[in-house]
């Protein structure tokens, strides 16, 4: 009996040891069965694609691709203006006296930096604009999420780009950019014309 006692702690040892493996063998697939049931305890959402891939942030984008588009066309057909008028001051330079020479130069100097001003001012006035609206829809987001983890039973949603290694299983961009799609109306956007008039400055 006395030799039999080590043995018989030896076994048990080596018992616990196999248990123990198996357990830290095992404990990986119970995140994937939760994962399959839809009740993940953390679940991933690229914020990225929220701002991107949604309708209501792609037709922000392509407004303000649009709007800019004409912007620009306005500056465009302003500078040829410009530069016509300045072509034909210096054709008449010749037979215009020096003082009226040198005060149409005075006053078309000053109408370009005007016109220059102007320009710098609508294309700030549009970037503030769009980044506003941006800023709105970003504010629907945390409420889509929050229905999302409720309704999925997660502890937690992160940032999937934030995140330096996840699951792809754990990624629910696209249930949710379809929620976000389904959920939250479209955003309000003003025309190049109204948008450049709430923004000028008073007295205009």
């Amino acid at each position: 009996m006395t030799r039999g006692a080590p043995r018989s702690r030896l076994w048990t040892r080596r018992q616990t040891l196999a248990l123990a493996m198996l357990a830290l063998v095992a404990a990986p697939l119970v995140p994937s069965v939760a994962v399959a049931q839809g009740r993940a305890p953390i679940l991933t959402v690229s914020r990225r694609r929220l701002l991107n891939e949604t309708r209501q942030a792609r037709a922000l984008l392509e407004a303000e691709q649009r709007m800019t588009a004409e912007l620009q066309a306005r500056i465009d057909e302003t500078k040829r203006e410009l530069a016509a008028e300045e072509q034909e001051l210096a054709e008449r330079r010749s037979t215009m006296p020096r003082e009226e020479f040198e005060e149409r130069t005075a006053a078309f100097d000053r109408k370009v930096r005007g016109e220059r001003r102007e320009a710098q001012r609508q294309a700030a006035a549009l970037q503030t604009a769009f980044r506003s609206l941006r800023v709105r829809l970003l504010s629907t987001i945390d409420a889509v999420l929050e229905r999302v983890r409720a309704e999925r039973g997660a502890g937690l949603i992160l940032d999937r780009d934030e995140t330096l290694a996840a699951d792809p299983a754990l990624d629910i961009t696209d249930e949710v950019v379809a929620v976000f799609d389904a959920s939250v109306p479209m955003p309000e956007i003003p025309d190049l014309e109204s948008l450049l008039a709430e923004a000028a400055p008073s007295g205009e």
